[in-house]
């Protein structure tokens, strides 16, 4: 790239490079900030290994098929294997500029030595990182010193994942930016009418409570608590949870949920927006989240979510203002909290008023510009 493209930070080839192994709210933040650079002008390349393609393909995107997925076990060895890829991506794309995206704080390792090599402008963007002191196995030194040496934006989707990535990785206070992720509006929908319908779907009574839980059914997603949470919800009010999802826990879930149970389990839907505009509420017994993308969704459909206090630590001190909060571990106290969330007025309605206020300033478009924005700055600074 010559002096004068550097100094306006224009971006004539973006390569993002992904180390995950499944799709999910990485990959589809990833999409999204691709898409906006694509409507700016710039051709985009992806390299990921096979089982990301199908979520990955669109018109105007070229895929590498390299083994970038970071595997679990000798760091050093899952690092140089990624590292390999990760330099056939750079070679073969002949970008301006790269986007990686962190499902994980160690899974990047190869990749981010190879971009470290390379001196190519990069965004790294954070989704997750674990409580407590004890770093991800994978952050071996090698690792930490690629993380310090690339020439790196950073970014993470809510400030508790900023403030522990910077303490995993050995980064200042404030290096990682926080840029918080954005949903889109909510479709129009007939409320009666999807409520009708997803009762009819389940054979439910039309006038039985319907509590959704939509997402991965695992462990940092509270999943395990489901079934308790699912009886206590229909001891109090006569209520059902359908858990929208698949994951490493649903074959254990399904086997262990009886005919007539009131935890229901269709797997993966297609159409989350009709789940949401039909149900009474979201659930969120969660252990961990970055950016609660279900909140913001189910906030644009005004609907009220119960949720553990992990669920919805991004939002920080003001999370009370938005959903009936609960201690997780207590399924008795998130069964009240669920129950809670079908008052027609009150409490229920006024956090369920305030959270469409928040989501409706989140925006996804917004959020993309922003990224952008950043991988902007660093290219334009050149060096």
């Amino acid at each position: 790239m010559n002096a004068a493209m550097r100094g306006t930070g224009r971006i004539r080839r973006l390569l993002a490079i992904l180390p995950g192994d499944r799709a999910g709210g990485a990959e589809a933040h990833t999409l999204r900030v691709l898409d906006a650079a694509a409507r700016a002008g710039a051709a985009i390349t992806l390299a990921a290994s096979p089982a990301l393609h199908p979520a990955l393909a669109g018109p105007g995107r070229t895929l590498l098929d390299l083994p970038l997925a970071w595997r679990r076990g000798l760091p050093a060895r899952a690092r140089q294997a990624q590292a390999e890829a990760a330099r056939a991506a750079i070679a073969a794309a002949g970008a301006d500029a790269a986007l990686l995206p962190l499902p994980w704080p160690d899974q990047a390792g190869g990749a981010l030595e190879a971009l470290a090599e390379a001196r190519l402008p990069t965004l790294v963007v954070a989704h997750l990182a674990p409580h407590g002191e004890a770093p991800p196995p994978g952050l071996d030194e090698p690792t930490l010193a690629a993380a310090r040496a690339a020439r790196a934006a950073w970014i993470a989707v809510s400030a508790p994942t900023a403030r522990r990535l910077e303490r995993f990785l050995g980064l200042p206070p404030g290096r990682v930016e926080t840029v918080p992720n954005g949903v889109d509006p909510a479709p129009p929908m007939d409320r009666a009418a999807s409520r009708a319908a997803l009762r009819a779907e389940h054979a439910l009574p039309p006038d039985r409570p319907v509590a959704l839980f939509l997402g991965r059914l695992e462990e940092a997603k509270g999943a395990d608590r489901l079934h308790g949470l699912a009886e206590g919800f229909a001891r109090r009010c006569g209520g059902a949870v359908i858990a929208a999802g698949e994951g490493a826990l649903a074959e254990s879930l399904r086997k262990a949920t009886p005919p007539g149970h009131p935890l229901i389990l269709p797997g993966h839907h297609p159409r989350p927006a009709a789940l949401l505009a039909g149900a009474d509420l979201l659930l969120m017994p969660s252990r961990l989240e970055g950016a609660p993308l279900a909140f913001l969704e189910a906030a644009t459909h005004r609907l009220p979510v119960a949720a553990s206090h992990a669920a919805l630590e991004a939002l920080g001190t003001e999370a009370a203002r938005y959903a009936a909060l609960a201690d997780g571990e207590d399924l008795g106290e998130m069964a009240d909290a669920m129950a809670a969330c079908l008052a027609p007025a009150g409490p229920a309605a006024a956090r369920a008023e305030a959270a469409w206020r928040l989501a409706t300033a989140w925006d996804a478009e917004a959020m993309a510009a922003a990224c952008l924005a950043r991988l902007r700055r660093l290219v334009a600074a050149g060096g």
